[in-house]
């Protein structure tokens, strides 16, 4: 047989096992503006009340009202029944279609840096992009390695361990900045309970530019995906918008559930804020200043989150207090809070967006961790 023959021969043949048996891996389109990244952890009391069915929902009004972009929406998804994927929600024909890109084995964990680091690096391969967003979407107590409390959210106690619950198996905020790419995320929106500490923020200020969150808990039904989402799609990701949009949200509800705390935070400030903070505690005005009398953000008895601001203002001296007043002026790019989170006050005058904790204030177990973070180690090491 002719060489040019059983070529033209082979090409028929591998074209027709192509059509007819497709291929396992989703094509690989080429890079796009912006990526935006959904990491939801529903294996939880979230998942059970349909919290992420609803969010998810809001997330295809998006797509559907936005119509094509140069921009793609992924969530890895785990929830109960189901095994763990990779999914795309696009716009076609004016319709939102989900595709999954990937399906992973349950038998790791969702709160895992293997798994965190596995998704993320698919992401970069499935959705290639010139640039990424990041949301963190699942339960969380911020960095505390323990914080019981009723969740107005859930309706149910909670005890869980720094950021997501996956069937119980929890993330530390060390181990999250340890997933996350360095560089890879612009921005990074926590739509989850507790993060908004001068710890958190400053533990991921080298993996992302700007990060939102919120210094108390946030109700279940989260972000209002359906706003947010063209938001993050803009040529330049609108996060003030998206922020304001989160806030009226619940300003305008009635009762507990006008309850909201959000801030947005400009990463490249927090080295400047920890390096006079560094000067503050080496020689505080005052060591005896109580948790009980300051702003606090969880609740239940013991306040172990203050307000950032409020509490190292009264270390300072009156040059430094200005000093710090003013930088963090620049660093929090927008905040906002309503007067309470259920039945915990929350002063205005006394909001500057982030949280803290103050040494020897919790368990040993807290303490132990606490010293191990990024801020502890650049802050209070003399």
């Amino acid at each position: 047989m002719p060489k040019h023959i059983l070529t033209i021969i082979i090409t028929i043949l591998a074209f027709i096992f192509t059509s007819c048996f497709g291929n396992d891996e989703p094509d690989v389109k080429g890079p796009t503006r912006r990526t935006v990244v959904v990491y939801m952890v529903a294996t939880n009391s979230l998942g059970t009340l349909d919290y992420d069915t609803k969010d998810i929902n809001e997330m295809k009004l998006a797509i559907e009202s936005i119509g094509n972009t140069n921009c793609r929406l992924l969530i890895y998804y785990t929830a109960y029944n189901s095994e763990p994927s990779l999914i795309e929600i696009k716009n076609t024909n004016g319709k939102a279609v989900t595709e999954t890109l990937k399906t992973y084995s349950s038998s790791v964990y969702s709160t895992s840096i293997e798994r965190m680091s596995e998704v993320f690096s698919d992401i970069e391969t499935f959705a290639p992009a010139t640039d990424y967003g990041l949301i963190l979407w699942s339960h969380a107590t911020g960095w505390v390695r323990e914080l019981s409390s009723k969740s107005i959210a859930t309706n149910s106690g909670i005890d869980v361990l720094d950021f997501g619950e996956d069937r119980k198996h929890q993330m530390s905020i060390t181990e999250l900045s340890e997933a996350i790419p360095t560089g890879m995320f612009s921005f990074i929106y926590a739509d989850a309970c507790y993060m908004g500490s001068i710890e958190i923020a400053y533990q991921l200020r080298n993996k992302t530019s700007y990060y939102i969150a919120s210094p108390t808990e946030t109700l279940g039904t989260g972000m209002p995906y359906d706003e947010n989402i063209p938001c993050f799609f803009e040529e330049t990701p609108n996060l003030i918008k998206a922020c304001e949009n989160t806030f009226n949200e619940y300003d305008s509800q009635t009762g507990i559930y006008r309850s909201i705390t959000i801030a947005l935070t400009d990463c490249s400030k927090l080295q400047s804020i920890a390096e006079l903070c560094h000067d503050i505690h080496a020689d505080p005005t005052s060591t005896e200043i109580s948790p009980y009398e300051l702003q606090k953000y969880n609740r239940g008895a013991n306040p172990i989150y203050v307000d950032f601001l409020q509490y190292t203002s009264l270390l300072a001296t009156k040059s430094q207090a200005t000093t710090l007043q003013n930088i963090l002026n620049d660093a929090i790019i927008y905040k906002a809070c309503t007067p309470s989170f259920a039945e915990l006050e929350i002063n205005e005058e006394h909001f500057s967006g982030l949280s803290t904790y103050i040494l020897g204030t919790s368990t040993p177990e807290n303490e132990t961790f606490y010293s191990t973070l990024d801020w502890y180690k650049d802050v209070y090491n003399h």
